[in-house]
């Protein structure tokens, strides 16, 4: 199964967890999507984790031709902190991405570092790479300090991340991709790297429960999306007391690319992002005053219906046929 070549070009910036392998799997499927690369990023789980999870995912949907780059392995000043509670001990739930199949052929891994390849296709390919960032964002940032100018160099650069009158996920008012890593939320937001953001306050407009995966098809890999979001239910269940769970990632990537008609509000913002050691603080965005920094289109609202029917029914395609 392949995507078109001729679609819009994509880089996607991962930090592969759950609902990153429901991005990855939409994206590297979609016929009006280029996906030109992929760039991986320590979050969720470590950087070995990610890496492999993602080399994975796309060698089960045919697309070992689409080249990972590992990028940075922690944030950019702090200790890196993942979630296994949330996504499991290796990122994908029940399921562990381990061992090898050899009918699944190889991925193709770069040598060359995110924030380089990043810089590489913006510079090749001036105001044609979209990028979407799906975790913390710290290889954007390496970029960017590197003196990569996304903001002028880029097509368009769409992250999931932050929150703004949403409650956190991570502090009260944190969510998990910016605390992570504030000095790189903070870098890209000074440098206008941003041009849209989904924030929880989107984001969780849609919950998504294991009988809506009840569509998917009765194939290996449809088995292992479910157990993988199974986990993630039972993280939900445990923590929010809700029966299902968010899926950010593939959502923010269908909202900013694949279906945009599916955002029902959205606010143009300058936006900071704390970067204080108040760890009840860090991580949390704020307005911005500053007449340097360009706004940001944050999405605030969602066609929650939508959205849930378009996203079960290319994530069914997407597993129909994994291997060939």
């Amino acid at each position: 199964m392949s995507a078109g070549t001729s679609g819009r070009p994509v880089i996607l910036d991962v930090d592969t967890g759950i609902d990153d392998m429901i991005a990855l799997l939409i994206a590297a499927t979609a016929p009006e999507l280029n996906l030109r690369g992929v760039t991986c990023v320590a979050g969720n789980v470590e950087i070995h984790n990610v890496a492999r999870n993602t080399g994975k995912i796309l060698r089960m949907v045919g697309r070992g031709d689409v080249p990972v780059s590992i990028g940075a392995a922690k944030p950019l000043m702090r200790r890196l902190r993942t979630a296994p509670d949330t996504h499991g001990p290796t990122g994908t739930g029940y399921v562990e991405l381990r061992g090898e199949d050899r009918q699944l052929g190889t991925t193709e891994y770069t040598a060359i570092p995110a924030s380089r390849y990043l810089a590489a296709h913006v510079n090749r390919h001036p105001r044609e790479m979209t990028i979407v960032a799906l975790g913390p964002l710290t290889n954007l940032a390496a970029s960017v300090m590197a003196g990569t100018d996304l903001e002028h160099g880029a097509r368009e650069v769409i992250w999931m991340g932050g929150t703004l009158e949403e409650r956190g996920n991570t502090t009260e008012t944190g969510e998990w991709n910016a605390c992570v890593d504030p000095e790189a939320a903070e870098e890209c937001l000074s440098h206008s790297a941003l041009d849209q953001m989904f924030p929880l306050d989107a984001t969780q407009d849609v919950l998504f429960t294991m009988d809506d995966l009840r569509a998917l098809p009765e194939t290996h890999l449809a088995g292992i999306v479910r157990d993988a979001v199974r986990f993630y239910v039972a993280f939900h269940q445990k923590a929010d007391h809700i029966d299902g769970a968010y899926l950010h990632d593939p959502v923010a990537l269908i909202g900013g690319l694949l279906r945009p008609d599916l955002v029902t509000d959205a606010v143009d913002e300058r936006l900071a992002c704390d970067t204080s050691n108040d760890v009840y603080a860090a991580g949390s965005l704020y307005r911005s005053d500053a007449d340097d920094r360009q706004p940001v289109r944050v999405a605030t609202a969602l066609d929650a219906e939508g959205m849930k029917a378009e996203l079960i029914e290319r994530l069914s395609r997407a597993v129909a046929s994994p291997y060939d």
